[in-house]
């Protein structure tokens, strides 16, 4: 019987050691912070670098790297990188035991829209500080009708394609009238409906018109319900 109470007593003074260290390890991590005893040491950026420069993606994290390796908030931090615009997407890993990567895939543009702003495949819009010289169509319209515009110009484009004439651009203004832009200035107004079927009709023609040859287009107007006006660049 004694035995088994110096046994008992031998557990709960064990016990008492346990909780004991628990506490104080605890009293000792809420005095000393993560980031002391496991500090973020570096943060790395990989992907797609071309037009991103390291400065602004570090420039996007600042005040968001506290808190130590496991203290960070990693969904802030890619938040804050997918704000600069030429950002697509962005994913954020910790890797152990005291670095940050950061993978950035970069915005790749298929238009420009508005005069100062490019537009992705998506028809998602973002405006760079500073627009690249590559040579892209102009597109624009109403808020809210990027989505729309990139659809119908990429439609447009390939029905033209039969011609000698390029496609550059597509306005859909204020009355939702469209405009196609073309290489050497022309225009093309296609009015405010059935755009597709006027331009088929347009592109069915042109073979049968002598002067088309030989001369550069100034302005062709679809709008009619059996026909086409057209101006010539030399007779402006």
């Amino acid at each position: 019987m004694n035995s088994l109470n110096r046994q008992g007593k031998r557990w709960l003074l064990g016990l008492g050691l346990l909780v004991a260290l628990v506490a104080a390890t605890s009293m000792a991590l809420e005095r000393w912070p993560t980031e002391r005893w496991l500090p973020l040491a570096s943060v790395r950026f990989d992907g797609e670098l071309g037009r991103l420069r390291e400065a602004d993606l570090r420039e996007a994290l600042e005040g968001r790297l506290q808190g130590g390796f496991l203290g960070i908030e990693v969904n802030a931090i890619r938040k804050a990188v997918e704000t600069l615009p030429w950002v697509d997407t962005a994913t954020v890993q910790r890797v152990w035991p005291d670095a940050l990567r950061i993978t950035v895939s970069e915005q790749q543009p298929v238009a420009r829209w508005g005069g100062a702003a490019l537009m992705n495949a998506r028809a998602e819009v973002f405006q760079p500080r500073e627009l690249p010289g590559l040579p892209l169509p102009d597109l624009a319209g109403p808020p809210g009708s990027a989505a729309r515009v990139l659809a119908q110009y990429q439609k447009l484009s390939g029905l033209l394609q039969p011609l000698p004439l390029t496609a550059t651009g597509l306005t859909l203004d204020e009355r939702r009238a469209w405009t196609l832009m073309l290489a050497e200035g022309g225009r093309i107004r296609l009015g405010r409906t059935t755009p597709e079927a006027r331009l088929r009709r347009f592109v069915d023609a042109w073979p049968r018109l002598s002067t088309a040859q030989e001369r550069s287009l100034a302005v062709a107007d679809l709008r009619y319900p059996n026909g086409f006006a057209l101006r010539w660049q030399d007779e402006d």
